[in-house]
């Protein structure tokens, strides 16, 4: 199965794409507003994955980019697709000759994944010489493709290449070769837990997704919370590594950023804005006003 590194990095947020906690009741969007000795830091969730008609944008979505002068990422975008990159993603995602899928999978894991296998019209030769991890992200970009989730129409791509085009300045919270780690530095186990908890997610995915993007639109962060709680209800380390810690890293860049931009716009996985121990949690907690738009 080919799958681009751009859409492998930008899907494995898919688990993470849900949203806010304790939204003001006239709250429309997934967006933030921090406001610091008059500096202003806008926090917007992102969706990595959308449809074509999700666009045009809110109004104040595209105003409060252009009112910013610098604008935040995850990472560089632009490095997801070297030929470099693309190489790593073969080195550390494909199994040693003579060693297969199965092998690295327990019975259960192994039904579950022929099971979707069927569904999605993928032969097992696909995927047989890949690590869990990979698998794992290659099904996930695959079923959302299905029902017409895109990367290219996510919202990080999105505001990434207008951003670039405007040459605004762009600041990376972290490398992509540090994302890669987050999936091929697990161990045996916590990959087989990670494409167990995809094979889950995609029993669901059709009913999953609509309320993701429908919450998204609304604004509805508490239900939008309540979906990625679900998903990692079973796998509080996976949460913990995926979001927890990197929200954890994340806040002193941040803080960097509000003290020396006059106005900045920061786009990141709608998941690391939610919930106990999200950025907007941390940056409430540390005496920032924070509100949503």
């Amino acid at each position: 199965m080919k799958i681009s590194k751009n859409r492998l990095f930008a899907v494995y947020l898919w688990f993470l794409l849900i949203l806010l906690l304790a939204a003001p009741v006239q709250a429309k969007h997934i967006l933030w507003q921090v406001n610091s000795d008059g500096h202003t830091l806008y926090l917007l969730g992102s969706l990595h994955v959308l449809k074509k008609d999700t666009y045009p944008l809110p109004a104040v979505m595209e105003e409060i980019y252009n009112a910013s002068n610098t604008v935040v990422f995850e990472t560089d975008m632009d490095q997801m697709d070297t030929p470099a990159m693309q190489k790593k993603i073969i080195t550390y995602g494909r199994l040693p000759a003579g060693q297969t899928l199965q092998q690295q999978l327990s019975p259960q894991t192994w039904d579950m994944l022929q099971q979707k296998l069927a569904e999605l019209n993928i032969s097992e030769t696909n995927v047989v010489m890949m690590r869990p991890w990979l698998c794992a992200l290659s099904l996930t970009v695959s079923d959302m493709e299905r029902q017409g989730f895109l990367v290219e129409f996510g919202l990080d791509k999105y505001f990434y290449s207008k951003a670039k085009k405007d040459q605004k300045k762009i600041i990376p919270l972290e490398s992509v070769n540090y994302q890669l780690s987050l999936f091929y530095s697990q161990s045996r186990k916590e990959q087989e837990e990670f494409l167990r908890q995809t094979l889950t997610d995609l029993r669901l995915a059709d009913t999953l997704s609509e309320e993701m993007e429908s919450s998204w639109k609304n604004g509805e962060e508490e239900k939008l919370y309540q979906l990625i709680a679900r998903s990692f209800a079973d796998y509080p380390k996976q949460f913990d590594r995926l979001v927890l810690k990197r929200n954890k890293n994340w806040v002193p860049i941040l803080e960097r950023v509000i003290k020396k931009e006059k106005s900045s716009l920061v786009v990141v996985g709608a998941g690391h804005l939610v919930g106990p121990g999200s950025v907007v949690d941390k940056l409430r907690r540390k005496g920032y006003q924070v509100i949503q738009r």
